[in-house]
């Protein structure tokens, strides 16, 4: 039998295309063509992008049911009435149950199932699946998620195909399928001992996903699969999905994934996203919160937590770049190539003198057209705007606002550089004060 990968966007001989629900409970006979049983679900190898049959589930038996499993090379013949076995049926061993939690099964794991479509970045419900036939192997081609697939399972097809080609016969629902290729899929069945999804080659399409998309999503979920799609992130996008998803659903992670683990992410968080998270929580996970974190990490954000939340010293985060007077503007550049940052940069660098004092400032466009072996600050901004740590919201809004900055540094008492309060942590904390004065007067805006 023939196992090789198959591309189904190539033209094969022969291809015939066939639905799961037409196979199910299917009667399966043994190379003597005497009954075994039914079949009631396909295993598929997913190492491919377009996953395989591997075995075939068989049931027999009312109403005390039983189970079996039969790899697919033991598969001699599919065809419209039922399905050969190259096997005799006093070899195929029954049990009580077949539930092996490491095989992904279409009919456990993916048949009515909650899946993400990683191309229109959403979540949809799976009605039937479409396999590619080549000789008698399948190939997971399609989902089907459209209100066909589901009159099909029920056995409804024909009759409501006639009824409907009898009054309407240029109705929508006859020409409308809702087939969407495997390789956008991500399923969301879980491994109850490790909590993660078993298949891997379309996890590699979530990190193109926008995180705040990506947060919809998962907010969107079942709490179980909400974790499970969650832990199958690598690091970085664990934290911008974190950022990108509402309070209630953090501290649900916190109860499901335990502090340690939400601690590794607030670590490769920006200082001001996660001083944002921990100030919402009740004072003792902030402080079992800190005693975990990286002492770098906690020392930094117990000095922003001292902060009101609407000053500039609670708004700054303390990932910023900074370098000496001095400084060639060719080792300032290859710095920044080599830097690996937790967000995008804001796009400007700082020049301090020995004692972190604020000296002046140069954005990235300045950098680039300078001679390179030129100090820095031959470059810098004539002047350089800053606030006070305990500056308001409003006074760094007005200040982005009249010089254009995307980003202002903030300094102490001494003009000492302690960080930057950029665009985007002004305008969520401007957005947060006007929808609550307009909640006030009883205005809704328009969506």
């Amino acid at each position: 039998m023939n196992q090789n990968k198959i591309d189904i966007n190539k033209p094969t001989p022969n291809p015939v295309f066939t639905y799961f629900s037409d196979l199910i409970d299917r009667d399966i006979v043994d190379f003597r063509n005497e009954f075994v049983g039914q079949l009631y679900d396909i295993i598929v190898k997913v190492a491919q992008v377009y996953p395989q049959s591997a075995g075939l589930i068989v049931r027999r038996g009312f109403p005390n049911r039983k189970y079996a499993l039969v790899n697919w090379e033991h598969v001699e013949e599919l065809n419209p009435r039922e399905i050969k076995l190259k096997l005799e049926k006093s070899s195929i061993v029954f049990a009580e149950k077949h539930d092996n939690k490491e095989e992904l099964s279409l009919r456990r794991d993916i048949l009515d199932q909650q899946v993400v479509d990683t191309y229109n970045h959403r979540v949809i419900r799976v009605n039937d699946i479409h396999f590619l036939r080549v000789e008698n192997a399948l190939t997971v081609a399609h989902v089907d998620i459209g209100a066909r697939g589901l009159v099909r399972r029920l056995g409804f097809e024909k009759f409501l195909d006639f009824a409907v080609r009898t009054f309407n016969p240029h109705a929508r629902y006859l020409r409308l399928e809702r087939l969407i290729p495997w390789k956008y899929i991500q399923p969301l069945t879980i491994n109850p001992s490790s909590m993660t999804i078993k298949i891997n080659v379309p996890q590699k399409q979530l990190t193109n996903i926008p995180a705040a998309d990506l947060g919809e999503i998962i907010q969107d979920l079942p709490l179980q699969d909400q974790i499970a799609l969650f832990k199958t992130l690598d690091l970085p996008t664990r934290a911008k999905v974190f950022m990108n998803i509402d309070f209630k659903t953090q501290q649900q992670m916190i109860d499901e994934l335990g502090y340690a683990e939400i601690a590794t992410i607030l670590n490769f968080l920006p200082s001001d996203e996660a001083t944002d998270f921990l100030e919402r929580l009740p004072q003792e996970s902030t402080k079992q919160f800190l005693s975990i974190l990286e002492s770098k990490q906690a020392k930094k954000l117990s000095e922003l937590l001292g902060y009101s939340g609407d000053s500039a010293g609670g708004l700054m985060t303390t990932e910023f770049l900074a370098f000496k007077k001095g400084t060639a503007i060719a080792e300032i550049i290859k710095a920044i190539r080599e830097k690996t940052f937790k967000v995008e940069p804001a796009q400007f660098v700082y020049v301090v003198d020995d004692e972190q004092h604020l000296v002046a400032s140069i954005n990235f466009k300045r950098l680039m057209l300078a001679p390179p072996d030129d100090p820095v600050e031959k470059h810098t901004f004539p002047k350089t705007y800053y606030v006070n740590l305990n500056s308001s919201v409003k006074e760094v809004a007005y200040l982005m606002e009249k010089y254009k900055y995307y980003a202002i540094p903030v300094v102490d008492d001494h003009n000492v550089l302690k960080g930057i309060v950029t665009v985007d942590d002004v305008l969520s904390q401007v957005i947060a004060i006007a929808w609550r004065r307009l909640k006030k007067i009883n205005i809704t805006p328009k969506q």
